[in-house]
């Protein structure tokens, strides 16, 4: 009982210093070192709120996340936020999220598309098809899915305008994400900022890579909380038990 007592005692103080974990994994780095041009398509052209603009590359971006560690992962991702940049070449900090931890809504969607399509266009290359998939998440992350007639994201119109085909598999992905129990929280969200001014960076988020041993998104903040609070706890409680006579903690 006096053992937790004092554990009471000190728990504020824990969940204080348990609290502070949470930001370990933002010492994690990304690089965009490449576009898989074979999964992608360069020049989609699309009607960015009411101005029709070249959006240079759709597809699948190559990602080299350096953990904290300086254990490197490489990764498939495609972009979510249509009108934040990101650069090839250029280190960012990042922070790996599930869907819900980077927001939730249509990143659960996304998350679906991710894990159960991307893998089928990444064995087989198809260009237009892995153009129309990120086509997709730009609509459903920018507006919420709709048709390619209205909204933010529009089909171009004029002289330059995206192959047909690119939008007919856009329209499919974006269909197939809007189909009721078409969403997880499996992939992995790349939460990312400019390491000169700390402005975000472009979001990117990639299917699940449980099989590279990589950093996983952070855990929930209570969860973190919670364990970190426990194994304080222990360590107060079983201290006495490996110290010196009188309580005093052994010198290692």
């Amino acid at each position: 009982m006096k053992n937790i007592l004092k554990v009471m005692r000190w728990a504020p103080g824990l969940v204080i210093s348990a609290t502070l974990l949470c930001g370990i994994a933002a010492a994690d780095t990304i690089v965009a070192t490449g576009v898989n041009a074979n999964a992608g398509e360069y020049n989609v052209w699309i009607d960015q709120q009411g101005t029709n603009v070249d959006t240079y590359y759709a597809g699948v971006i190559d990602i080299t996340l350096t953990d904290s560690q300086g254990y490197q992962f490489f990764r498939d991702t495609m972009c979510v936020q249509l009108f934040i940049d990101i650069y090839i070449g250029t280190t960012y900090g990042t922070t790996v999220m599930t869907p819900n931890q980077a927001g939730g809504g249509s990143l659960d969607e996304v998350s679906w598309l991710l894990d159960n399509e991307l893998p089928g266009i990444l064995a087989a290359p198809s260009p237009a098809q892995g153009a129309g998939l990120q086509l997709a998440i730009w609509k459903l992350t920018v507006d919420g899915g709709g048709s390619f007639s209205t909204g933010e994201v529009q089909a171009a119109t004029g002289t330059e305008t995206t192959d047909p085909t690119v939008l007919s598999w856009a329209e499919y992905y974006e269909g197939l994400a809007l189909t009721p129990g078409n969403t997880t929280n499996d992939a992995f969200v790349y939460v990312n900022v400019n390491l000169g001014n700390g402005n975000p960076a472009q979001m990117l988020e990639g299917p699940e890579f449980q099989h590279d041993g990589g950093p996983a998104p952070l855990p929930e903040a209570s969860t973190l909380v919670l364990a970190g609070t426990a194994l304080a706890a222990l360590g107060l409680v079983g201290r006495r038990k490996i110290g010196t006579p009188g309580g005093r903690p052994a010198k290692l």
